[in-house]
């Protein structure tokens, strides 16, 4: 019914590392640690992406002006007259004007092999490496962007910059004109992404740790709400182990009351009851002597009565004492587990096991074990072997009686072979399994009943109990073998 937990014991660093604040703290840090990482390639590279996007569109207007602004260099023949023309200030003019409006630094035109034409910004970069692999790109008519570093900038292009360069394939005929076009040019529009990336990696630490800081206040709301409840839950557990302590102290003045209600009834059965029924059987005794003469029909009758009287006032009445208050319990718990066993052994086959260890703990008919318990267990042991005799219908019903020296406990075990029940049920309506449990908790014991439909019932009553030292070797006192149990049946005793 009742069973106390095992108190747990924590290290100061066990609890330091299992707190879910420093767990939550960790989780976070490694949570930013990771948005750092993978922001920090995949922000800036969405800006790149979205500026390359930007510089094609601006190459897509820049090819749509030079198209429809000047004749000379479009058309038939434009690529002819193409190294003529870009030497003019109109071709310069025009060239700025397509660039009106691009968010770049320069524009740059190569010839269909590669030569430098024009730039907007000082001399024409050669091409080489990744650039001369985008110009080939471009003049596949495939989509080319790079990317160069500041160092790479400074080598390839001569200008100190993070820049981006983006490459496309210009036509002497508009698109959509009906006529056959040839490749005229190819250009490239270079844009410095520095700040850009600046801010792409500012912006990431900026998230990480916008996050960083609303988990952590999340974390510190949650682990301030978390407290509170920890310590609501503490007080109002607090507060039921003062209830529940209070409940069982009631239980125990109740069981208490209820024996001693049970020894003074037995008292003045056994004493006063007893003494006027005796009374009244030396009145009829003396009776019969004086009027024998006189009554001769009647003395027959009037000796069954007598006998009968006598029989109540011997056997019954000091019967119903005795199980009203079995003294027989001061002597021991084991004589007392015996004294039922004899009683119930008329009703169902009983055996009882009684271990070395609990033998010893009462020895010469005295014992070291608390009245209250030898008390607790006799009436427990009775009322589930009145069970056994009224509803299992068992064929035999083992009683036993150990004290385990390992784990401390004195064990009294009831189990049968009858037909069980369902302990769900049972276990909540049964007035003698109320009573039992009452006992139990009185002792502060755990009560462990098993039973199901067809399979027999087993009651286990495990009290802790720390047996004295002894003073002096009581082996000789022990019944049967010195590492065995004593199973002693109505019939005879034997060593297990």
């Amino acid at each position: 019914m009742n069973q106390s937990a095992p108190e747990s014991v924590s290290t100061p660093h066990r609890i330091v590392f299992q707190s879910p604040l420093v767990i939550g703290i960790v989780a976070i840090t490694i949570m930013t640690g990771a948005i750092i990482a993978f922001g920090s390639n995949l922000l800036p590279q969405n800006t790149l992406n979205s500026i390359s996007q930007g510089q094609v569109e601006d190459l897509d207007r820049f090819a749509s002006v030079i198209h429809f602004g000047d004749a000379e260099i479009t058309g038939s023949g434009a690529r002819e007259r193409l190294d003529s023309v870009i030497t003019t200030n109109s071709f310069d003019s025009l060239m700025k004007r397509g660039l009106f409006g691009a968010h770049a630094q320069r524009l740059d035109l190569y010839s269909i092999t590669g030569e430098p034409l024009y730039s907007t910004s000082g001399a024409t970069p050669v091409l080489q490496g990744s650039m001369l692999t985008a110009f080939d790109d471009a003049m596949n008519s495939e989509q080319a962007s790079i990317h160069m570093e500041p160092d790479a900038a400074l080598n390839r292009v001569g200008i100190d910059a993070n820049i981006l360069q983006s490459y496309k394939l210009i036509w002497d005929q508009p698109p959509g004109n009906g006529r056959k076009a040839r490749t005229l040019m190819v250009a490239a529009i270079t844009t410095n992404v520095g700040r850009y990336l600046a801010v792409a990696h500012k912006s990431v630490w900026i998230i990480a740790g916008v996050f960083n800081a609303g988990m952590i206040l999340v974390l510190l709301v949650l682990h301030w709400a978390s407290g509170r409840a920890q310590s609501r839950l503490e007080r109002t557990n607090k507060e039921l182990a003062v209830q529940y302590a209070e409940v069982r102290t009631s239980r125990e003045r109740m069981v208490q009351t209820a024996d001693s209600t049970k020894r003074a009834i037995a008292e003045e059965l056994h004493g006063t009851v007893q003494s006027k029924l005796f009374a009244v059987w030396m009145q009829m005794t003396q009776f019969r002597e004086s009027n024998l003469e006189t009554i001769p029909d009647q003395v027959e009758e009037l000796d069954n009565i007598i006998l009968d009287l006598d029989n109540i006032r011997e056997d019954d009445i000091r019967g119903i004492a005795h199980r009203l208050h079995p003294s027989i319990v001061r002597v021991g718990a084991g004589v007392g587990l015996r004294s039922l066993r004899n009683f119930y052994d008329s009703l169902i086959p009983v055996e009882l096991v009684v271990n070395e260890a609990a033998t010893q703990l009462e020895p010469a008919g005295t014992s070291v074990i608390p009245d209250d318990v030898r008390l607790g267990v006799y009436r427990i042991a009775e009322l589930a072997l009145g069970n056994v005799a009224k509803h299992a219908e068992a064929t035999v019903c083992t009683l036993g009686w150990i004290y385990d020296e390992a784990e401390e406990t004195l064990i009294m075990s009831v189990t049968d072979d009858g037909k069980g029940f369902d302990a769900d049920e049972i276990l909540q309506t049964g007035l003698g399994m109320v009573n039992i449990g009452d006992y139990a908790d009185a002792m502060r014991a755990t009560l462990e009943i098993n039973s199901k439909p067809g399979v027999g019932t087993e009651l286990k009553l495990i009290i802790p109990f720390v047996a004295p030292e002894p003073e002096q070797n009581l082996s000789d006192l022990s019944i049967g073998a010195a590492d065995g149990a004593i199973v002693e049946s109505g019939e005879q005793t034997s060593a297990a």
